[in-house]
């Protein structure tokens, strides 16, 4: 017997595989802070758009301050965009249901989306609004009435830089296709492509004035980027091992036979729309180290891509190849979120979650011995997730106001009141504050391993920020 996963059944699985991830594991430290971020929704943050920000206060608005209102939009986007990649696939294929299905299938078994797919970073508004307007315009492209498929492409299109800035790439794709390629050049003569140029405008406008009235702050983060760095050549190498093994071998190997049975029109299309990240990210892992999750907007692609030519395959390789997916993402969150003693010591996200509710108590306990009425730190994820764990006391991270436009500043009545100053950093400590105490030491452990150690210090008389004034 042949047959393949049903749409309805795909997202049924993957959706209640997220939901229970998502109720079942704590925030790692960046969806602490884009939950902060969400106690005031502004149009522009320092690091990033502001979208996941919105998806996670209408979230908490719905389900409250917990796991579940933080991942909600982002685990239900997830199933929406596998419903498009499916249609994506449908039409793409010459509307094959089997190879439409398989898409479906790979897009969910790819590790990153398996992984991540529950989690609340701008990555998830990002990959769905990339994922709807790559959707819109294989619509636009076989419809006989493309004008309402063009002005969602274009309404996508400008949500997904609302997301991250890694969505102009999609912007540099379809400007290529339409420029370069005959196909392309001939629905310039028509109002549709010029719509969604406009509609994308409109949607990006409070992000760009946003930035300008705050002095250009969040293009300065994210472009500075690119100056950054010598020639390391080495990175290139880890990003042509890594992606792949992200993609999932077998997954990645079928998207590239993909590319030579796809029809000449779809595989065009496809390519102009994704190829310009991968290849901007070649030149960066030249000079700066290209992070797994940046390339996650190009997933769906190549599961269609995988998908079409899985389809003419035996029903053996695309139930492998989804396994092999499947089985390497099982390993990698059995390992990560393991109880005890991890695998690995250094600071990634899955030990970002662990010895929370064990440290909690020791902190407060030293807050309280303290008198403090707040906590300062050095860092923004230990800020934000301080915040999370200790809902009764301000935190506020000393070192990089510029994160905070968002935020009030402490109020002025704390300026002279005791705190708690909490440092991972080895040496003297550099706090701007008139008295500081005797330093205490406190662990934030799992099993028999030491995660970090915190350096807390009572401090009292802060001279920075407002305070200073």
């Amino acid at each position: 017997m042949n047959r393949i996963p049903r749409l309805d059944l795909t997202i049924t699985v993957f959706l209640a595989l997220h939901l229970a991830l998502a109720l079942a594991l704590p925030l790692i430290q960046d969806e602490a802070y884009y939950a902060l971020w969400a106690t005031s929704p502004a149009w522009g943050y320092y690091d990033h758009p502001p979208m996941i920000a919105w998806w996670i206060a209408s979230g908490e608005w719905l389900m409250g301050q917990n796991r579940l209102g933080v991942r909600l939009i982002p685990l239900l986007a997830t199933a929406a965009s596998t419903a498009a990649v499916w249609r994506m696939g449908f039409l793409a294929s010459g509307q094959d249901r089997r190879a439409a299905a398989l898409a479906a299938v790979f897009y969910n078994a790819t590790v990153l989306v398996l992984v991540l797919g529950f989690t609340a970073t701008p990555d998830a508004p990002s990959l769905v609004f990339w994922t709807l307007a790559s959707w819109a315009v294989v619509e636009a492209a076989s419809s006989g009435r493309p004008l309402r498929w063009w002005a969602l492409a274009g309404i996508a299109a400008g949500l997904g830089i609302q997301s991250k800035f890694t969505n102009i790439f999609w912007g540099v794709g379809i400007v290529g296709w339409l420029a370069f390629t005959p196909t392309g050049r001939v629905w310039l003569t028509r109002p549709g492509p010029w719509i969604g140029a406009a509609l994308a405008l409109v949607m990006i406008a409070p992000l760009v004035w946003w930035n300008i009235v705050n002095d250009l702050v969040g293009l300065e983060r994210q472009f500075g980027r690119v100056a950054e760095g010598g020639f390391t050549p080495g990175y290139l190498a880890e990003y042509l091992i890594v992606t792949p093994i992200l993609i999932t071998p077998l997954i990645f190997w079928a998207a590239i036979r993909g590319i030579g049975v796809a029809a000449a029109p779809w595989r065009g299309l496809l390519l102009w729309l994704n190829a310009p990240l991968p290849l901007y990210m070649i030149w960066h892992s030249l000079h700066s180290q290209v992070q797994a999750n940046w390339l996650v907007p190009i997933f769906p692609a190549l599961a269609v891509l995988a998908g079409i030519w899985a389809a003419g395959q035996g029903a053996r390789f695309w139930r492998l190849a989804a396994g092999l997916g499947l089985g390497t993402s099982a390993l990698i969150l059995t390992l990560g979120f393991w109880p005890g003693t991890p695998l690995v010591r250094a600071n990634n996200p899955f030990n970002q979650t662990r010895g929370w509710e064990a440290a909690r108590p020791e902190i407060e306990a030293a807050a309280k011995a303290a008198g403090a009425t707040w906590i300062a730190t050095d860092d923004y994820g230990k800020a934000a997730i301080l915040w999370w764990y200790l809902p009764d006391l301000q935190v506020r991270d000393i070192a990089a106001p510029k994160r905070y436009l968002f935020r009030a500043p402490l109020p002025r009545n704390f300026c002279d009141q005791p705190a708690l100053m909490i440092t991972e950093k080895a040496g003297d400590v550099d706090a701007p504050f008139a008295k500081v105490g005797t330093e205490e030491t406190i662990e934030r452990r799992s099993g028999r391993a030491t995660l970090v150690r915190y350096r807390v210090f009572p401090v009292q008389g802060y001279l920075g920020g407002a305070c200073a004034d």
